[in-house]
C-alpha cells in the first residue's frame, strides 16, 4: 500500500483563483517563499506542501518540499478524476492490516480503473523464467535435532563431564535408546521440549562445527562423536537434507505473472498521471519529467 499520498489538502479555504500568471518553479528542489502552487486555478496550500514534506526523504529541505508538492498535485487530479468518476472510497487493508484513508482508496481505485496496466500472457511469463531460472531456486536446506551437554562450570574438568555424557549418550542411541527422550531428559537447549529438534535452516544459520559436522551426514545419521561450540558438547543428528533446486515454472508462474503486472501497473500509472497533468493548468511547479518530476 502506498503512502506518499497519504495527508489531505488542507482545510483551509483555499484561493478560488489564482490571476497571478507566474511561470513554473524548478521541480527538483523548492525553497521556502517558492511561488505559489495553483491547479486550474485552485491553490495547493504551503502549509499542506510543508506537512506532506515530513513523508518524503531527501537530501535537503528544499528537495523534500518539491516531492512533496509533486505529491499533493498528483493526488489532486487524481481525487479529482474519483470525483468526475463518481466513485466512493472501498478502503484495502496492507499486510500488516493497516487500513486505507479514504483518499488513499480513491487514488487507487482511479488508477485501477484507468490505469490498470497489462496481464502478462502465459508466453511472456515462460520467456522471463527461461532467461532467468537462478532467480526462482529453492535453497539448500537441512533438518536436524541435537542434545546439548552443558559444562556445570567453566574449567576443563566440567567440559570433560560434559564431554563424557555425550559420549554415553551417543552409545545409548546406538544401542537402541530413543534420541528425542534423551534430548526432552538431559538437553541444556530450548530445543529440548521439542525432542531435540532444531527445525529447518540454511548454510549459515548454526554454529560452524555443528553445521560442519551435519554436512557430512546422511539424513537420519547421527553423527559418530560430540561436537563442541560454546556453549557445550552437542550430539547431533541430520534429519533431511534438500538440495538446492530450479524451482519449476509452475510453481513460480503467479509471483512472476503479479511481478509482470506490477511493473505494467506503475508504467501505466505514470503516463496516466502525466496526461492528467498535461490536461490541467499548473502554475508554480514543473510537473513533467524534463523537470525533476
Amino acid at each position: 500500500m502506498k503512502h506518499t499520498l497519504i495527508r489531505t489538502v488542507s482545510e483551509e479555504a483555499p484561493e478560488a483563483f489564482s490571476g497571478c500568471g507566474h511561470g513554473p518553479a524548478p521541480a527538483a528542489r523548492r525553497e521556502k517563499g517558492a511561488a505559489p502552487i495553483f491547479v486550474d486555478g485552485v491553490a495547493i496550500p504551503e502549509s499542506a506542501i510543508a506537512a506532506e514534506a515530513q513523508n518524503h526523504g531527501a537530501a535537503s529541505a528544499a528537495e523534500a518540499r518539491a516531492a512533496a508538492a509533486r505529491a499533493l498535485v498528483i493526488r489532486h487530479l487524481l481525487l479529482r478524476r474519483a470525483a468526475e468518476l463518481g466513485l466512493n472510497p472501498e478502503a484495502d487493508r496492507d499486510e500488516q492490516g493497516r487500513e486505507e484513508t479514504a483518499e488513499e482508496a480513491l487514488v487507487r481505485q482511479v488508477l485501477q480503473i484507468e490505469a490498470p496496466g497489462e496481464e502478462p500472457g502465459d508466453a511472456e511469463c515462460r520467456r522471463v523464467y527461461e532467461s532467468s531460472k537462478a532467480k526462482f531456486s529453492a535453497p539448500e536446506m537441512f533438518e536436524a535435532s541435537h542434545i546439548l551437554f552443558e559444562p556445570k562450570a567453566a574449567d576443563e574438568d566440567a567440559w570433560a563431564a560434559a564431554h563424557a555424557q555425550a559420549c554415553a549418550a551417543i552409545e545409548q542411541i546406538g544401542a537402541g535408546a530413543v534420541f528425542e527422550t534423551l534430548a526432552r531428559a538431559h538437553s541444556g537447549c530450548s530445543s529440548a521440549a521439542s525432542g531435540g529438534a532444531l527445525g529447518q535452516f540454511l548454510r549459515g544459520d548454526l554454529a560452524p562445527p555443528i553445521e560442519e559436522a551435519l554436512t557430512s551426514l546422511t539424513p537420519g545419521q547421527l553423527a559418530p562423536a560430540p561436537v563442541r561450540t560454546r556453549h557445550g558438547w552437542h550430539v547431533v543428528r541430520l534429519d533431511r537434507h534438500a538440495p538446492a533446486r530450479v524451482l519449476p515454472f509452475e510453481a513460480v508462474a503467479e509471483r512472476i505473472r503479479a511481478a509482470l503486472h506490477a511493473r505494467s501497473a506503475i508504467a501505466a500509472s505514470a503516463r496516466y498521471v502525466e496526461a492528467l497533468a498535461a490536461s490541467a493548468e499548473i502554475e508554480g511547479l514543473a510537473l513533467g519529467r524534463g523537470a525533476g518530476s
